[in-house]
């Protein structure tokens, strides 16, 4: 591998790049949000967005930017955290090209993977393209936060740390488990699905695809793999 191959595939997977790469995806599902929510007596949002949201409520932190804050100071972290570990913060402009195109390389191979299904998964239905779109950009950025940066860390950091287990099998149970949960989630609430074995199994794949690309592509890369997935699917259901 050549010397420019591997400081990409290195320098790709690091927070400070995952982080700021999808400060234009997150600004741009704000936008949405404002567009779609604009006339409507209730705000539409992702189911993940939401329940981040609620959880913070629990504690109190409701502010309605609160969100975006926290984003901003993980962004600044990570920062501080590339100057510690490399001496340096410069960011690469052809670095973060390379990422949107092996994410949209990603998202192909994820609609190919879960195309033999008699349904395709994971983008909410909606009569109106832009509230679908709107839902498939915040599923990208908020489901992966709550199910493969939150949940794969926390678990596989327990089994690993805790456990002492090994770490493939630490990391496989892991994905595995987030997987399930992230199926599930899809039939919780008032705007969840009727459960269906079918989809609930095809879910799972998809977890576990997205799981294993966070582990090995980093959190940036698999927001986007899962944001493309879900507009390429719009652009399916929409065409047809």
């Amino acid at each position: 591998m050549s010397t420019a191959a591997a400081g990409y595939l290195r320098a790709s997977k690091t927070p400070w790049y995952s982080l700021l790469s999808i400060l234009p995806l997150a600004a741009l599902y704000e936008a949405l949000a404002l567009l779609v929510n604009w006339d409507s007596a209730a705000e539409l949002r992702n189911g993940a967005d939401v329940l981040l949201r609620q959880t913070l409520a629990l504690f109190g932190l409701n502010t309605p930017y609160l969100l975006g804050a926290l984003l901003a100071a993980a962004i600044a972290a990570a920062w501080l955290w590339q100057r510690r570990a490399s001496g340096s913060s410069r960011v690469s402009g052809t670095y973060l090209l390379l990422m949107l195109a092996e994410s949209l390389l990603w998202g192909g191979f994820l609609l190919i993977s879960l195309s033999v299904a008699d349904q395709l998964l994971m983008l909410p239905t909606s009569d109106q393209v832009l509230r679908t779109a709107f839902l498939a950009v915040g599923a990208g950025i908020y489901e992966e936060g709550v199910f493969r940066l939150l949940l794969v860390s926390a678990l596989g950091t327990f089994f690993r740390r805790a456990l002492d287990w090994q770490r493939p099998i630490a990391w496989g149970l892991a994905v595995t488990v987030a997987a399930v949960l992230f199926a599930l989630f899809h039939y919780v609430g008032p705007a969840g699905e009727l459960f269906g074995w079918n989809s609930f199994g095809y879910r799972c794949v998809a977890g576990v695809i997205l799981g294993l690309l966070f582990i090995f592509r980093g959190f940036g890369i698999t927001v986007y793999a899962h944001t493309f997935y879900n507009l390429m699917v719009l652009g399916i259901t929409t065409v047809n």
